[in-house]
């Protein structure tokens, strides 16, 4: 893909957030064949706006997830600077246009990750991270039929939209993230609940995932990166004037509002 397309597709995103719409798929001139294509049309996505990368996201870490895509593994968004918000937060009307939630695990990194002997496992890779942050992921796909678009169009179209960050945990070595549970509540309604093993069986296996995928694009994770790592309660949608508490148990609770 040229530099040129990536723009092209890039633009058409942009366009979508900024009036509140949704496509169905890219035009064939500009429709990402790989997954490098993807990831490049993001990098243009960032540039065109004005944005740049403080980590990324794991998306589709569990089945039930990847079965509602139509894809068979993970995918990973760049997440950029503008998409960074930190609990409690009151949402302004227009900001999103079809909002849903997910709660998750997000880690700071103290440490690069680079090229090594053989890919990452969630040992090697946890001994990069410097804190562990609950957070919640604000979804706002822009992609109307998501199942029929294809792995390569979800990736394109795959930045983070927002991202609500909670207190970090630097002790959290005491942690059992495959066992912590994180539930979602929307007006004071259950919506969403799970625990670290909804995230590829551990959240850590996610971040050893993303680490091998950014060394074979070529941009290995460093340090001051922030990685939120796959949902833990599924995908809530939420309408104007509601508000959610998303509660991480120890590690506390994320409120946002969503104002009318």
């Amino acid at each position: 893909m040229t530099p040129e397309t990536a723009e092209q597709a890039a633009k058409i995103f942009l366009q979508c957030r900024d009036q509140g719409g949704k496509i169905d798929q890219l035009p064939d001139g500009c429709r990402p064949l790989t997954s490098e294509d993807g990831y490049q049309i993001q990098n243009a996505f960032l540039r065109l706006d004005g944005a740049f990368t403080m980590g990324w996201k794991v998306a589709a870490t569990n089945q039930k997830t990847q079965s509602m895509l139509g894809v068979s593994q993970p995918f990973a968004g760049m997440l950029p600077n503008t998409a960074l918000s930190l609990s409690p937060i009151d949402i302004p009307a227009g900001t999103f246009a079809n909002p849903a939630l997910e709660g998750e695990f997000a880690v700071l990194l103290g440490s690069d990750l680079p090229k090594i002997n053989g890919p990452y496992d969630s040992e090697s890779a946890m001994e990069a991270v410097a804190a562990v942050i609950p957070a919640v992921e604000i979804v706002d796909s822009r992609i109307g039929d998501r199942k029929a678009a294809g792995g390569q169009t979800l990736i394109a179209a795959g930045t983070v939209a927002g991202l609500v960050l909670g207190t970090p945990c630097a002790d959290w070595q005491n942690l059992t993230l495959p066992a912590h549970k994180v539930a979602l509540y929307i007006d004071s309604e259950l919506k969403g609940e799970g625990d670290g093993s909804m995230v590829l069986g551990n959240p850590f296996n996610s971040l050893a995932w993303l680490a091998n995928l950014c060394i074979d694009l070529g941009r290995p994770l460093t340090g001051g990166q922030i990685i939120t790592l796959g949902t833990c309660t599924g995908l809530a949608p939420i309408t104007l004037g509601s508000g959610s508490i998303v509660d991480f148990g120890s590690l506390g609770k994320i409120r946002l509002n969503f104002d009318l």
